[in-house]
Parts: C-alpha cells; sequence; structure tokens
C-alpha cells in the first residue's frame, strides 16, 4: 500500500493540476497579447509539476532500477570470475600439452625400444619353436623309418623262414619215409 500512495498520489496531482492549468491557459486566451506572456505562477507551477512528476518516476523506478543494475553487476562480475577460472584452466591445460610435446620424443624412442626389445624376444621365440618343431619331426621320421625297417625285417625273416621250410620241406619229402610222415603227424597231434 506504501508504495502505491505515491503513486496514486502523483496521478491526482498531475490529473487535477492539469486542467486547473489549462483553465487559467483559457480564461488567458481571451486577454491582450501582453497578458499572454506566461505569468510566473504559471511558470512555477509547470516547474512544480515537473519536479513531483519526475520525483514520482525516480522513487517508483528507483526499487527496479537498482535491483536491475545490482543483478546485472552481479550477472558481469560472475561472467569475469567465469572468463578468469576458464583463463587459468586453458593455460594448465597448455602447459600440460606442451609439458607432454616436450616428453613426446622421449617417449617415441622409449617405446621404439620397447618394440624393437619384444620383436627380439618373439624373434627369439619363433625360431625356439621352430627348433622344436623340427626336432619333433625328426624324431617323428626316425621312429617312422624304425616301424618301417622292422616291417620290412619282419617280412624278410618271414620269406626267409618261408623258403627254409619250403626247402626243408622238400628235402625232407624226398628222404622221409611214409613211416615217419607219420609218427611226426601222430607226435604232432599228441602235442595239441
Amino acid at each position: 500500500m506504501k508504495k502505491l500512495l505515491p503513486a496514486i498520489l502523483i496521478f491526482l496531482f498531475v490529473s487535477i493540476g492539469s486542467p486547473i492549468v489549462r483553465a487559467q491557459e483559457a480564461g488567458e486566451h481571451s486577454q491582450t497579447e501582453e497578458a499572454k506572456d506566461e505569468s510566473p505562477i504559471k511558470t512555477a507551477w509547470k516547474w512544480v509539476n515537473l519536479l513531483i512528476l519526475l520525483g514520482g518516476i525516480g522513487y517508483l523506478l528507483k526499487k527496479p532500477t537498482l535491483e536491475f543494475f545490482e543483478t546485472r553487476k552481479k550477472e558481469i562480475t560472475a561472467g569475469l570470475d567465469r572468463a578468469k577460472t576458464a583463463q587459468e584452466e586453458s593455460g594448465r591445460r597448455m602447459s600440460d600439452i606442451e609439458m607432454r610435446l616436450a616428453r613426446l620424443s622421449e617417449e617415441i624412442a622409449s617405446l621404439r625400444t620397447q618394440a624393437d626389445t619384444e620383436s627380439a624376444k618373439e624373434r627369439e621365440k619363433i625360431l625356439e619353436d621352430a627348433r622344436r618343431d623340427m626336432e619333433r619331426l625328426v624324431d617323428q621320421s626316425r621312429q617312422e623309418v624304425d616301424r618301417i625297417a622292422r616291417g620290412i625285417e619282419r617280412d624278410i625273416k618271414a620269406r626267409i623262414a618261408d623258403a627254409v621250410i619250403d626247402r626243408a620241406g622238400h628235402t625232407l619229402e624226398t628222404q622221409m619215409t611214409e613211416d615217419d610222415q607219420k609218427r611226426v603227424v601222430v607226435r604232432f597231434l599228441s602235442k595239441v
């Protein structure tokens, strides 16, 4: 209510004062040319009305204007603080990047040395695996050759035995009589 009171007073004063000034102007309109000049009261009344109007407007706009400027001041201060923080952060990041770039050649050399070491180890591992595979294949080949040799040896022995038996049988047929053959058969049957 206190805020509305000055506004109401200013409105009433301006609305009442304006018709009075107009009435005076109309009454004086009929006067002579000399009287047409403004009277000091009329001039003073206009200045008082202007001052009251400006004072009322100033009074009514004082709080919103102060709030606006205070809010704007806070926004600008916050913006400056954010800008300062962002500048500090970007400076820190820039120095980090510069340090990384300075260490980059060292890291590249280190990585190259590490890669050479790892490739040498890998090469040795591959060579060792190849040697083991070769030895395993040689062992398998030897075992296969031994197996084939034993098979051939058995085959040769079997042929030799067959040949000896054939030869012995052929010899026995010519030298063995029929009674000798019966005895061999009977002896064979008695063992079984």
